[in-house]
């Protein structure tokens, strides 16, 4: 009897022990494939960053397709995770327009969108029928007073709602943690847009800098006022220069002058970072605008050739036409009648890789969606000493017009020859990193400076894309459409995020590409074959088991009626 009072004793305390020991110690074991619940030390950063309490409402609930209930479920399981790390996370998942009165729901949509929630209407397939529903596909976070929308159905050209599920899902974490990042960080960056070569109007990329701005500071900056006003000294305006993280020039149309081209050698040379996104070729779709509806695309002097040479890179003005490419919409009908079509245009390429297969242009353009270039010429990499990544090259069939050439519109609808596509992979946008040497080395320099710099940091880095376009979105009645959308034709591209993709790089903000490349798998259920094999599925499920459980006890009554008989 003792005995058994100290083995009941030894066991209630072991039960205690586990108990306290499972309460301080806390371990959860992500054993997926594709460890899709494990949560990157990148956003375990942010999530420690944050001090104040995080509420997150996802408006993932109520009726819903199987897609959005799978995606409802991974984004449950994933905020699951943030709130193992982050004790003061709540999350909760609702319907917006539950129960709400027409009225009510248009007042209610009106609101969500004002904070970035827009609506979209998805398809319920039940037993044949298929009717449609609103959804709101997206999450807010609220922290410290601000509310940041999360937008978790990803826009991919061309796919399939499940495809577009899957390919949200991928990019879960990385929505949660850019939105976080936004909540809760401060700016400590500035990128300078350079406004004084003639470069695309705000309105023209106001997607492009409305992305960046909500991660950095932008500023507008301008050096060739310098040639007109000498109250200002060269060595005034390198000085605010050298604060800036980034310096962009989006399609400068202007040639550079000595003393803008000094000056920005110069900040290169003390680690700066440049992004040139350069038209080499004088073409615009206006151009066409005509009776003979044709063009004479010309080279473009911007009087860079030389300081890009300099650093390992050289623009050439050859006019490309590619096999891949994207359509050009073009109106037909007249009056009321007329609509856009979209056709065939090989002076739009479009490219999301190239044959680089280093780490550093993987890191750039994994997971990306094609990239549109419009009448773009193509960059040579030079032998310098300096590392160079090609980040978007041509495809496989290429050809380059020699300048002076004729585009028209009557090549339309016209068989194209391959045998004319004799080029492969010529580089559309490389990264140039390392230590330059100035362009102005045993130069005479153009206007004076404290000190003069021959010899780069080894920090420095270019990005030069051979088209200025890459920066721009559509205009609609006076509104910056989403960099890479084109309104006519419908299509989305990856403009956008490869440029952010780049930026991110250039101010070493790797984290959020690293969320963003992230691979995940997810198996959806085929709804026809679903359809097709119902009363399986349900046999196996509901009847199988009841005749199995059946069996087993026909088998165990006849067994003991046989021992017992």
């Amino acid at each position: 009897m003792k005995k058994t009072y100290t083995g009941i004793i030894v066991i209630i305390i072991a039960l205690i022990l586990i108990n306290y020991g499972s309460s301080k110690i806390f371990e959860r074991f992500d054993l997926t494939k594709d460890s899709r619940y494990t949560v990157s030390e990148e956003t375990e950063n942010l999530l420690k960053q944050a001090y104040q309490p995080i509420v997150i409402d996802v408006f993932l609930d109520g009726e819903l397709p199987g897609e959005f209930r799978k995606l409802k479920l991974e984004t449950g399981q994933f905020l699951e995770e943030l709130a193992a790390i982050h004790p003061n996370l709540k999350y909760d998942f609702l319907n917006p327009i539950e129960d709400a009165s027409p009225q009510e729901i248009e007042q209610i949509t009106a609101q969500l969108a004002n904070n970035g929630v827009k609506g979209a209407v998805a398809t319920i397939q039940e037993g044949g029928k298929s009717s449609n529903v609103t959804i709101f596909p997206y999450a807010l976070i609220l922290y410290d007073g601000k509310t940041t929308a999360v937008p978790l159905l990803k826009t991919v050209a061309r796919a399939t709602t499940e495809e577009r599920v899957n390919s949200s899902i991928q990019q879960l974490e990385y929505q949660f943690a850019d939105g976080l990042r936004k909540a809760s960080l401060e700016k400590t960056k500035t990128v300078a847009f350079l406004r004084d070569s003639n470069s695309l109007p705000d309105v023209q990329m106001g997607s492009f800098i409305t992305s960046i701005n909500e991660y950095y500071n932008t500023r507008r900056f301008g050096i060739e006022f310098l040639n007109t006003n000498d109250t200002i000294q060269p060595q005034e305006v390198l000085d605010v220069l050298n604060k800036f993280e980034l310096v962009i020039d989006p399609k400068p149309t202007a040639p550079y002058s000595e003393t803008k081209k000094y000056l920005m050698d110069q900040y290169l040379m003390q680690g700066g970072k440049l992004l040139l996104a350069v038209d080499p070729i004088v073409m615009e779709n206006d151009s066409l605008a005509n009776e003979e509806r044709k063009a004479y695309p010309l080279p473009r002097k911007l009087n860079l050739d030389e300081m890009l040479f300099k650093y390992g890179l050289r623009l050439n003005n050859g006019l490309v036409k590619d096999m891949n490419h994207a359509p050009i919409a073009l109106a037909t009908g007249q009056g009321r009648n007329t609509q856009y079509e979209a056709f065939a245009w090989p002076y739009f390429p479009i490219s999301k890789s190239s044959q680089d297969t280093s780490a550093t242009a993987q890191f750039i353009t994994k997971n990306l969606e094609d990239v549109k270039f419009e009448y773009t010429g193509t960059i040579d990499t030079l032998k310098n000493g300096v590392k160079k990544t090609i980040l978007l090259s041509t495809s496989q069939k290429t050809q380059v017009m020699t300048l002076p050439a004729v585009v028209s519109f009557n090549e339309i609808g016209q068989e194209i020859n391959p045998d004319f596509y004799n080029k492969s992979n010529l580089p559309l946008a490389v990264l140039a990193e390392g230590s330059f040497t100035s362009a102005y080395k045993n130069r005479v320099k153009p206007v004076n400076l404290k000190s003069n710099i021959d010899q780069g940091k080894n920090s420095a880095a270019i990005v030069l894309i051979a088209d200025g376009d890459v920066l721009k979105n559509q205009v609609l009645k006076g509104e910056a459409q989403d960099l890479g959308f084109d309104i006519r034709t419908g299509q989305l591209y990856g403009n956008k995020e490869f440029l952010m993709n780049t930026v991110n790089y250039l101010l070493d903000d790797t984290g959020l590409i690293k969320l963003r490349n992230k691979n995940i798998q997810v198996p959806f259920l085929d709804s026809k074959k679903i359809t097709d094999e119902k009363f399986k599925w349900q046999f196996i499920n509901v009847v199988l088991p009841l005749l199995l459980v059946a069996g087993f006890g026909f088998v165990f009554m006849w067994l003991r009626k046989k021992k017992y008989a």
